[in-house]
């Protein structure tokens, strides 16, 4: 790989990995059209998944205490059965086909968002002002949620966008969806690394460039865990809502 273009990861690595941090969900997301269109192949989502792995590892131990245990419990029961419908999907993609795919969901997923964003402007409701209600878990509800986050988890190493949405639509508080997105990424990452590496044609060189832009996706993970104390859930929704509607749509351009 030429340096440009190792450049170009490590940039898109540490921003992402900044955004993932502070709000608990965007990195594959931000990361995956872009990863795609610069390495030409599919490993780009192999490599997303183990740099995804070592964000967890990083933030977990911060969050276990106080995370919403048996929802986590559901959504990784779910998961596992998601695994290889996911599998089946990745060995059956092609490149442009899954550019397309993953810019088509990513804009949509960001549409939602951002409408959600107008409608709470609109009633004056700004999203760190309102009081969230107390969780209560619905198992089958979760575990089907699951489902699909880990089916996309190894099909497009992108287990957070549905979870995320679930949460939005329970109206969850900021630190319990956090938690939950981040320690389900944890354990969604690692089996999705091992079952790319035993099933889905990993190479050596895909763990070696993810050992490679390890230092950037850590630095990234520590400057967005800091930042996160000081900077409005407010500004950050507005600049993940940017970055995902331009990283959607540059996914969709790029397949053609």
């Amino acid at each position: 790989m030429d340096p440009f273009s190792f450049a170009a990861l490590a940039g898109v690595a540490f921003l992402a990995a900044t955004v993932q941090a502070a709000t608990g969900f965007g990195f594959a997301i931000m990361a995956v059209p872009f990863f795609l269109a610069i390495m030409g192949s599919l490993a780009a989502i192999q490599v997303t998944a183990v740099i995804n792995f070592v964000i967890s590892l990083v933030l977990i131990p911060r969050l276990l205490k106080g995370a919403p245990r048996r929802l986590i419990m559901y959504l990784i029961t779910g998961s596992v059965i998601g695994f290889p419908i996911g599998l089946a999907a990745f060995r059956a993609a092609d490149l442009a086909s899954a550019k397309i795919f993953a810019g088509t969901f990513i804009t949509a997923f960001a549409m939602f968002l951002l409408i959600r964003e107008w409608r709470m402007h609109a009633t004056n409701s700004r999203p760190e002002r309102r009081r969230a209600a107390p969780f209560v878990e619905k198992p089958v509800v979760e575990i089907g949620v699951g489902i699909v986050s880990g089916a996309m988890a190894v099909a497009l190493a992108m287990p957070g966008p549905v979870v995320v949405l679930y949460l939005l639509a329970r109206h969850t508080g900021k630190q319990i969806s956090r938690a939950a997105t981040l320690i389900l990424f944890g354990f969604s990452y690692g089996a999705v690394s091992l079952v790319h590496t035993m099933w889905g044609g990993m190479t050596g060189g895909s763990w070696l460039l993810a050992a490679q832009l390890a230092p950037f996706v850590i630095a990234g993970a520590g400057v967005g865990h800091y930042a996160t104390r000081y900077l409005s859930e407010e500004l950050f929704r507005s600049v993940v809502l940017a970055i995902l509607i331009a990283s959607g749509l540059y996914a969709i351009w790029s397949a053609f």
